[in-house]
């Protein structure tokens, strides 16, 4: 007898230890179990709470179903795995409950970006990018700057340049990408909306990047410096011809792709017309821009909208496996007629651009010539030229992608081809240093703009000193 209390102790004991464990397993919220039959189903429960529903309402939730998986053939519902096994122990019935993988969660810091990934199903990219700026304005001696004594005195500013804030990734599948910016300086700017800068969706209809959707906001196809990223750029802004001919912001729907392994990129896109966060057209055309890139030397990556070394200014490394060349075409056609008085052209532009680099030396070229057509009015032309070029070598004595870069600049606009002696130039040269790419860095740039006679009644000449730090985190 007492053998027989003894064993009947220990199964006792045995059985109890094993609901323990198997709850502890589970990761069950309590030790909470009811067992509830109806309408020939039977229904368990490891959380009270949703116990309680059912009683009250007879909701289920959600949780698993198992047909004829009860002592007689019955379909037995749980509202988890733990309610499940519990069961099956209960009435000794050997079932094995399949637990599903728990969800991969991982975070990490990389090259000023955080990257989150949560199971595979979502990845994002948070990053935030800042740009303190000095600025010294030294103006022409006929020029009186706002909040100076006379005419030719310096102006010395501070500023905070941009301030963004980005989330990129994809989400469901890694076909799927989405973008959201936001440039906290543009809040005091007309639309406030302004502030966002992107945001859209990109899907890969071929799942091989040849082919794919982007909708919602971003840049224009249209313009190596435009497309080239604020903060990837040599000098501390873009040159005087990029304002003046290419288009920046829209909000509307392209076709893109990359063809013949990274050889080709193509991009078409149609638009508003009307610049960036605008809550409707300004009138019944669009901006249709295309562009068509060749990596004529070289295969480096270039299924990105405005990045990649393609997309990025000087050599920091970029041409380590060999020198790389890119050559593009790009249209734009945008019919302003009807829209906003003053703003009324009619532009088709027709430009070309290239990159070279090799060994830390690098240059860039960009020249686009648009025609005009009033409402009323004589049609005119206007031509903008930028050449650049730089050479970057490694800061001796420090690891990593560290380097010091030599920049030199020059630019030139001429806004109309029916009035004489209107031209501007821009001529500079820059030093910077980069401590981890363009991801830390220090520039410093000093830039001579001319203008013509036909600009100001008489040709003037404007200096400017500038020192700009850049951190993204």
């Amino acid at each position: 007898m007492t053998s027989r209390l003894a064993r009947r102790c220990l199964v006792g004991a045995g059985a109890l230890l094993l609901t323990l464990v198997a709850a502890a397993s589970a990761r069950a919220q309590g030790m909470f179990y009811a067992e509830e039959v109806k309408d020939g189903r039977v229904y368990v429960f490891n959380i009270k709470d949703n116990w309680e529903r059912f009683k009250a309402s007879g909701e289920t939730g959600t949780g698993l179903t198992r047909l004829n998986a009860g002592p007689n053939g019955e379909t037995v519902y749980a509202d988890n795995e733990t309610a499940l096994e519990l069961y099956f122990f209960k009435h000794g019935i050997k079932d094995v409950v399949v637990r599903p993988a728990p969800t991969v969660q991982r975070i990490e810091w990389r090259d000023g970006k955080t990257r989150i990934t949560l199971g595979n199903n979502f990845y994002m990219e948070l990053s935030n990018r800042i740009q303190p700026r000095f600025t010294y304005e030294m103006p022409d001696d006929s020029v009186t700057l706002p909040g100076t004594e006379a005419a030719g005195d310096g102006k010395p500013s501070f500023r905070i340049r941009r301030a963004k804030l980005k989330f990129e990734g994809w989400f469901y599948k890694p076909t799927l990408e989405y973008e959201f910016q936001a440039n906290w300086t543009d809040v005091v700017n007309t639309p406030a909306a302004q502030i966002v800068e992107d945001a859209n969706i990109d899907w890969d209809i071929s799942k091989k990047k040849a082919f794919r959707v982007r909708f919602g906001q971003f840049k224009a196809p249209f313009g190596r410096q435009q497309l080239t990223s604020s903060g990837s750029q040599q000098f501390v802004d873009r040159a005087i011809q990029d304002a003046r001919l290419n288009d920046a912001r829209e909000t509307g729907l392209a076709l893109w792709g990359t063809l013949l392994t990274n050889k080709i990129d193509w991009r078409v896109m149609a638009s508003n017309g009307n610049g960036r966060s605008q809550v409707l057209n300004d009138n019944a055309k669009f901006l249709y821009t295309g562009r068509v890139m060749w990596q004529a030397i070289g295969n480096t990556r270039m299924n990105q909208w405005g990045s990649g070394a393609l997309l990025t200014e000087g050599d920091l490394g970029d041409s380590v496996n060999g020198p790389l060349l890119a050559l593009a075409g790009q249209f734009s056609n945008n019919d302003r007629h009807f829209a906003t008085t003053g703003n009324d052209l009619k532009n088709t532009t027709w430009a070309l651009d290239y990159t070279f680099k090799y060994k830390g030396f690098a240059t860039v070229g960009e020249y686009g010539d648009r025609k005009s057509e009033p409402e009323t009015g004589r049609e005119f032309h206007d031509k903008g030229l930028l050449l650049q070029a730089s050479y970057a070598f490694k800061a001796p004595g420090i690891p990593g992608a560290s380097f010091w870069e030599l920049a030199f600049r020059y630019a030139k606009v001429d806004p109309s081809s029916i009035v004489d002696n209107n031209d501007r130039d821009e001529i500079g040269g820059a030093l910077n240093y980069y401590y981890n790419r363009h991801n830390l860095k220090i520039q410093a740039d000093y830039r001579q703009l001319k203008d013509d006679a036909a600009n100001s009644g008489r040709g003037t000449t404007t200096k400017e000193f500038r020192l700009q730090t850049q951190f993204i985190f």
